[in-house]
């Protein structure tokens, strides 16, 4: 699925994505009908999206590409947004490892209690 703005959605755009069957979630051309209107993007859902741009162009230099040529421009674009993925992904597998140790920290700590446990029986016994 693609979120795009009316900007990118014009007739050759749509018809590209529909050979390829990608789904393109946008404000319909000419007067909508009532199903269209229902494809249509909500104001919040884009918010991410624009927010990851901003982070592209602000931090990792998206604004600043100036290549000659279209294929060098879409080279520094795919890397940019590469390096994007990368974050993270990096920032999820900390969040994993986290989630992990806190785990094995808690079962660790539960198992010293079983151990205690079985040895107060053993001796009571």
């Amino acid at each position: 699925m693609v979120l795009a703005d009316k900007i990118y959605c014009t007739r050759e755009n749509r018809r590209y994505l529909k050979e390829k069957n990608i789904n393109l979630k946008a404000k319909p051309l000419g007067r909508p009908s009532k199903q269209a209107l229902s494809n249509q993007v909500s104001p919040g859902e884009r918010n991410p999206i624009e927010g990851k741009f901003g982070q592209a162009k602000t931090a990792y230099g998206l604004n600043r590409v100036r290549a000659r040529l279209a294929n060098t421009s879409e080279s520094w674009i795919a890397t940019i947004i590469l390096v994007l993925n990368l974050v993270h992904l990096a920032e999820v597998a900390l969040y994993c490892l986290k989630i992990i140790f806190l785990n094995n920290k808690a079962e660790k700590k539960n198992n010293d209690w079983i151990l205690k446990y079985r040895l107060i029986i053993q001796n009571a016994a």
